[in-house]
């Protein structure tokens, strides 16, 4: 049962990621001691060891962990404290939300414009982002101040089950934000430019554009790349709204990058890859066969040591696991 309780331990933890790493070490320590205490008294209690649904009982009545590390916050003046976790976790997603949105509307209107404006379409991108991030923040400050004591947190999560928590790996190891939105975007542009839809490559109206143009082995092997990217995106949106390490997801990332280092070899042995067309002028330039493998050589490297440090994460995961059994 210890398994059960390190792990809400963990999940405690992770909603403490403001605090200093020292300071939530102590209050994961000062927890768990208190959890195994009252372990200790619930056997005494039962006159037997519990077993897995009064333990979990036992954590359902401590409080959601979220709520939990509310109580180890700074005390905030428009927010609740039971609320604060939950308002931050929803203000994430909606400024998400509304920069993806003003990004794929900047995106739309460069797609056949005669004269596309990059620069333009940055600013305007980062104007409207800014202006509706302001909206976003008000408004969801608004709504949790005036849910405020009215609405407790056990409203919110009421039903939730201690079996069915993440199993947090690493002592509550985060996943940086920065990180995976770099990996999203990067993705993104490359599914986008691969298959000619991104507007930079688009021929314009003036004849003045350029166009990418595949090899055709490239192009027989676009369908996997879709698949490999598609999947690559939709682990990076996991990584951004739920930034911490569990095993499914160290198993699901390390398929996902041996899926890409398989590929990868494939590549490498292309004989022609790519080239780029620069419209009226007739200007077309290829990428030498040398150019192209040491580009394949480097993603291989970087997905490699990305596939090991998941294995090293998934071996502490396991080694964590034995300990606490």
């Amino acid at each position: 049962m210890m398994e059960l309780i390190q792990r809400y331990v963990d999940n405690v933890k992770n909603y403490l990621h403001s605090l200093p790493a020292a300071k939530r070490e102590d209050i994961g320590n000062e927890l768990l001691a208190d959890l195994q205490d009252a372990l200790d008294e619930l056997e005494q209690t039962l006159g037997h060891a519990p077993n897995e649904s009064e333990v979990a009982a036992l954590l359902k009545r401590r409080g959601h962990p979220m709520q939990v590390a509310a109580g180890y916050h700074p005390r905030r003046t428009l927010v609740s404290d039971a609320l604060f976790p939950l308002y931050v976790q929803v203000l994430k997603w909606v400024l998400l939300v509304i920069a993806v949105v003003n990004g794929a509307v900047a995106v739309l209107g460069l797609v056949n414009h005669p004269d596309p404006q990059f620069i333009a379409a940055a600013i305007g991108w980062l104007t409207g982002t800014f202006n509706g991030g302001i909206h976003g923040f008000a408004w969801v400050t608004l709504g949790f101040y005036l849910a405020g004591e009215g609405m407790s947190f056990g409203d919110v999560f009421g039903k939730w089950d201690p079996r069915r928590l993440p199993g947090i790996t690493d002592s509550g190891q985060r996943i940086g934000a920065f990180d995976s939105l770099v990996e999203l975007v990067v993705t993104l542009l490359a599914l986008a430019w691969l298959n000619d839809t991104f507007p930079a490559v688009t021929q314009s109206d003036a004849g003045n554009g350029f166009s990418l143009v595949l090899s055709t082995y490239l192009q027989a092997m676009l369908p996997w790349l879709n698949l490999a990217l598609a999947a690559s995106v939709l682990m990076a949106l996991d990584k951004l709204f739920f930034p911490y390490w569990t095993r499914r997801k160290l198993i699901v990332d390390g398929l996902i990058n041996a899926i890409w280092l398989l590929l990868c070899a494939w590549l490498f042995t292309l004989p022609a890859s790519l080239g780029i067309h620069w419209g009226d002028a007739g200007v077309y330039w290829e990428m030498s066969t040398g150019h192209w493998r040491g580009v394949i050589a480097i993603i291989f490297l970087i997905t490699a040591w990305d596939l090991i440090r998941n294995l090293q994460r998934l071996w502490t995961s396991r080694t964590q696991r034995l300990v606490n059994a």
